[in-house]
């Protein structure tokens, strides 16, 4: 009888391993998937010789148009399958309904790209019209980025910072949170005063994008337990 209960308590001891390498291989997809985007699309512009394209979206005029759409589809549905801890009584922000809405604007803004050359609509564009459909992909774009931020500004640093290495990563949460808000702000000022057009040269959406794009990446990723290194390095007095 007791080697059926110690069975019994291994078994429910593997499902929960499982169920734990299931959550950290879900969020280091999420963070491997920030991190390919923009890095697949640098080794492009370099090796193609076109430079670097004015922001991120642009690429869906480009032949990087699978590669961008594709991994942010892969990104919603790593996000859509993301369950995190369960919503407390009465809680409004919570891990399942933020990555569902993360998952929604992912898939929002590769299947409703901004207004670009003169190519066959995709089904959002032939509906709503290209305006519409670059004002949504705008506005896709920004909900995203703010969900992630929420991730690491609300979510990710719950719970008391009972260790060394706990208090090292709300730090690096912190601080990607920021770096998100931040470059989305200095975007949105951007577009707001003209200055997107007035350097384009310098290319300043693309790296604001990428910036908050590694960013919400890394806070993944240390979430995944996928840079230990890093964290336990911070945590050292």
């Amino acid at each position: 009888m007791a080697r059926g209960t110690g069975m019994k308590d291994g078994g429910a001891q593997k499902a929960q391993n499982d169920l734990v390498l299931s959550f950290l291989a879900v969020r280091r997809a999420i963070g491997g998937l920030g991190y390919f985007l923009p890095v697949a699309l640098m080794v492009f512009a370099i090796l193609s010789g076109r430079g670097l394209g004015t922001s991120i979206s642009a690429y869906y005029y480009s032949p990087m148009r699978d590669v961008f759409v594709g991994t942010l589809i892969a990104q919603a549905v790593f996000l859509w399958s993301y369950e995190g801890f369960r919503p407390r009584a009465g809680e409004i922000v919570s891990d399942w309904l933020t990555a569902r809405v993360a998952a929604v604007a992912a898939a929002l803004i590769a299947l409703s790209p901004t207004s670009g050359p003169d190519i066959p609509c995709t089904l959002l564009q032939c509906v709503l019209g290209p305006v519409a459909a670059g004002w949504l992909h705008l506005v896709a774009a920004a909900v995203f980025f703010l969900a992630l931020a929420v991730f690491c500004l609300v979510l990710f640093v719950r719970g008391q910072e009972d260790s060394a290495e706990k208090r090292a990563s709300n730090r690096i949460y912190r601080l990607c949170g920021w770096v998100i808000l931040g470059s989305i702000g200095l975007i949105g000022v951007m577009f707001l005063t003209g200055l997107d057009q007035r350097l384009a040269f310098l290319r300043p959406v693309f790296v604001l994008e990428t910036a908050a794009t590694f960013a919400f990446a890394t806070s993944w990723a240390v979430k995944g337990d996928a840079l230990g290194p890093l964290v336990r390095g911070m945590a050292r007095p």
